[in-house]
């Protein structure tokens, strides 16, 4: 059996806080399990310019406003340092540390067209020299190089953690952008592919509320806490403007696989949707509460489009989990369930695992870590385009490196490309 305690890194498509966790996990002789521990927590925020910088640079035609490579490369570096502070910050002992899972910060995801690729930043080599430690990065790179849309990647482990006999259930995540992880009732027959799960990205999450909270306020405010604002504003909402949004834009309507981010919905998508609302004399509260039902419906609209005709006669969508920040916007959760009145909704707090729901993404990225020096291939989903195994993960050595590969390849099936099997917490 190997045993390695992981720092897990991730900074999500809001680009509020890098989340740090530390996790320790084992693998299970001979059966494909792994156990996951998670033992410490934290979110450190990020540097308001570095976040200014790239939300600026995460825009369409950036050529045009004078971007440049010098620019590209000098973030790189800088974002590397940024992790690495944030490991510093979050109390973590690197003593304790044998390996750094860092999934970096996406600036650009490109799923179709000539070249499938993906471009993440936070530079490796940075965090490694800074803390010594041996580093994984580039998860999504695999899966585009097997055909793949490489994204959302936290399918297979929601699948482990969430997957129930009777009840079909949703893992929605609701970050910057909003992606749903549908697991099967595993007793019951559907008409989904052969897989434990389907993964895609419903659409929009807090993105476009983000920036429209950000051009209402004059950079004052950076998101709307708790959803009070569009609460303010729900009897309000321009209901017409939602659905010829929804209507208009063909992500919506495009089959799975498909995934998506700011390359799609960005802070400029946000400025043409308040200039509309401010010339037809909308208030603030209006304007933030009908770009929150933008998401909640696009949430739904996929939903009843994409998932529920895969399912069984007389068969429904059971259990709905909420985590992200999306989680905390009331305005979200009391539309899903008004539209999916027979299935519970609720914050993945509720749901029967044990794992802090602000957490679920850094550990993802430390179990992709730990899968990765172990050789183990991650589960594909249902809907993917090809069904080529990949091991996912680019390893940076570290001071440590020869320790972390002495741990690893004592394990009897290291090297076997043995596929996961389930996920113990």
């Amino acid at each position: 059996m190997v045993t390695l305690k992981v720092l897990g890194l991730n900074c999500g498509t809001s680009i509020d806080g890098i989340d740090v966790a530390l996790c320790k996990i084992s693998s299970q002789p001979s059966s494909g399990d792994v156990a996951i521990e998670l033992l410490s927590y934290t979110e450190v925020p990020v540097n308001p310019d570095l976040r200014a910088q790239i939300l600026r640079l995460c825009r369409p035609n950036q050529a045009d406003a004078g971007t440049t490579l010098a620019e590209i490369c000098d973030l790189n570096f800088a974002l590397g340092r940024e992790f690495s502070r944030a490991v510093r910050d979050s109390g973590v002992d690197l003593d304790e540390v044998d390996i750094i899972a860092s999934h970096g910060q996406t600036l650009w995801h490109q799923p179709e067209g000539k070249h499938r690729s993906t471009l993440q930043m936070a530079e490796p080599a940075v965090i490694a020299h800074d803390t010594q430690k041996t580093v994984v990065s580039g998860f999504r790179v695999a899966e585009l190089a097997a055909g793949r849309q490489g994204a959302p990647l936290a399918g297979f482990f929601e699948a482990g953690l969430l997957s129930h006999p009777e009840k079909t259930r949703i893992s929605q995540n609701i970050g910057g952008i909003g992606n749903a992880s549908v697991l099967p009732a595993t007793k019951l027959k559907t008409a989904m592919p052969e897989s434990t799960y389907l993964a895609f990205d419903t659409g929009p999450g807090n993105v476009l509320i983000d920036a429209a909270m950000r051009i209402i306020s004059n950079g004052q405010l950076h998101y709307d806490h708790n959803g009070a604002l569009g609460l303010d504003g729900e009897g309000s909402i321009d209901s017409a403007l939602v659905d010829r949004f929804l209507n208009s834009e063909p992500y919506f309507q495009a089959p799975l696989p498909k995934t998506t981010g700011r390359e799609l919905f960005s802070d400029d998508v946000a400025r043409k949707l308040v200039a509309e609302m401010q010339a037809l004399g909308m208030a603030p509260t209006a304007i933030v509460a009908t770009i929150t039902r933008i998401t909640a419906e696009s949430i739904a609209r996929a939903y009843k489009r994409l998932v529920v005709p895969l399912l069984g006669e007389g068969q429904r969508i059971d259990e709905i989990y909420i985590c992200g920040g999306g989680a905390y916007n009331p305005n979200i959760l009391r539309h899903l369930q008004a539209e999916f009145s027979g299935a519970r909704v609720m914050k993945l707090d509720d749901a029967p695992m044990k794992l802090d729901p602000s957490a679920k993404e850094a550990v993802l990225f430390g179990l992709l870590g730990f899968l990765a020096v172990c050789g183990r291939r991650v589960p594909i989903a249902g809907c993917a385009e090809t069904t080529t195994p990949a091991i996912l993960g680019v390893v940076t050595p570290g001071a440590n490196y020869h320790q972390v590969m002495r741990n690893v390849v004592t394990d009897e099936d290291f090297g076997s490309n043995r596929s996961l099997g389930r996920i113990i917490m």
